[in-house]
This record gives C-alpha cells, structure tokens and sequence, in this order.
C-alpha cells in the first residue's frame, strides 16, 4: 500500500536542517516493523561463539535493568519457594539461573534450540508458539516477542494461557530514542553479532500501541478469564512489560 508522506521544510543551509532532515528520516526508518531475520536467527554458530554471545546478552539485560523488571513483576505475582516459574525463549538458562537464586523457587526453559551442558536448569526444546508447555505459575518471556509476527505472537500468548496463571512480556520498544541511545553508547561495547542483531531487534520490536493491540487481542480470543491486563512502558522508551493474569 502507498503512503504519502510530506517532507518538513527547513531553512536552507541551517544545522536545523540537518538535524531535521535526519529526525525525519529515523522516523520513516521505524515507521514500519522489520521484516528481516537476526543473525542468530539465521545462522548457526558454533557452540563457543554461541556460549559467548549469550553471557554478553545476560549481562547487558542485566546491566539495563531488565532482570530486575522481571524479578519485580515475579515478586509482585506472589512467586515463591513453592512456585514455578516457565522461561520462553530462555537460551542457555541465564535468567532462570538468577530468578532460582533471587527466589528459590523451581524453573524450567522452553528453547528452539533445547538445553546445554552449561545451562544447569532444565530446558525443553520446543516452539513456544505450537507446541504444549510445561506448567507453570508464572510464565516469563524476554526480549523475544519482536522475533514473532502478530499472529504468531497472539497464538504465544493463547498456549501460555492453557499452561500458565500469569505470563510476564517484557521487550524493546521500536521508538528512534532506544535505537539512537544504542548505536551511540551500547554497540560500540558488544561483539558484531550482539551489535547487529540489538540493532535489528529495535527496528523489529512493537510500538507500545502495536504491543496493547496484540495482547488485547490475545486475551479475548484465548477463551479464559482475565483477572488483569497490566502494559507498563518504560523511562526513554527503554522497554515495554505486560502482565496478563488468567483465572
């Protein structure tokens, strides 16, 4: 479909010009979501690279303070000694090594490509999407929504749903501020996979309206009461969190 579009008059030859010129042009970039696969995605390193490009995913989560949204939402939730917490998408395990240790309750991943030697928890592979989930009290899902299309991840949403009382989605926001903030101060620090892929990851994440429509959508159509819908959005547009709890 077309769209048209009219672009910003500036005076010529004025910085504001530039710098306009240069908003507007990030704006038309993440007008639309990427439709273009990550690079782990679509290869297949070998396990030292992969090993290696999960720690440094693990601690720059860290360092932006996701794990610690998600280990606030978990509190929040009630978890505890005696409860279970499901990782979807949970790659070699990191974040529910920490959740184990910060909470003590039980875990269990869900992973494509299943578990590892390093991994240390349990991990089943399995597609998130299609295939039965383990059960659990609260299921988590991290900086993994963007890598599905609406459907797919409405389809996610209804399976956590026949498992699951609570399911906690954190992810990137697709926002110029987030993505100009990470080519600045963060790529340059990351290896070239974890670079590439940050940046790509904006450019397909959900605007904070796409994410509320999806997961509106979600809840209605999975067929089980809803107790709460909660969609938090956070300072400069670092991430988005929703709570979805069933019963």
């Amino acid at each position: 479909m077309n769209k048209s579009c009219s672009i910003p008059e500036w005076k010529s030859g004025s910085r504001s010009e530039a710098a306009g010129l240069r908003a507007w042009k990030q704006r038309m970039l993440l007008a639309e979501r990427l439709d273009t696969l990550e690079i782990l995605d679509r290869t297949a390193p070998d396990a030292e690279t992969l090993r290696r490009t999960y720690w440094e995913l693990n601690e720059l989560h860290r360092w932006l303070g996701n794990q610690a949204a998600v280990l606030r939402r978990l509190r929040e939730a009630g978890v505890g000694r005696e409860s279970r917490v499901l990782d979807l998408g949970c790659g070699q395990g990191a974040l529910l090594r920490e959740v184990n240790a910060q909470l003590g309750c039980s875990v269990v991943g869900v992973d494509l490509r299943g578990g590892c030697a390093e991994a240390q928890v349990e991990i089943v592979r399995a597609d998130a999407v299609t295939d039965p989930l383990p059960e659990a009290d609260v299921a988590v899902c991290v900086v993994m929504a963007h890598h599905l299309d609406p459907a797919r991840l409405q389809a996610m949403i209804a399976n956590v749903a026949r498992s699951c009382e609570t399911l906690v989605l954190l992810d990137l926001i697709r926002h110029p501020l987030p993505l100009a903030l990470f080519r600045t101060f963060v790529a340059p620090l990351l290896s070239h996979i974890n670079a590439a892929d940050g940046e790509t990851s904006i450019r397909r994440a959900y605007t904070a309206r796409e994410m509320r429509a999806i997961v509106e959508k979600a809840v209605n159509d999975c067929g089980r009461p809803v107790r709460e819908v909660r969609h938090n959005v956070a300072w400069l547009w670092l991430r988005q969190v929703v709570t979805v709890r069933w019963g």
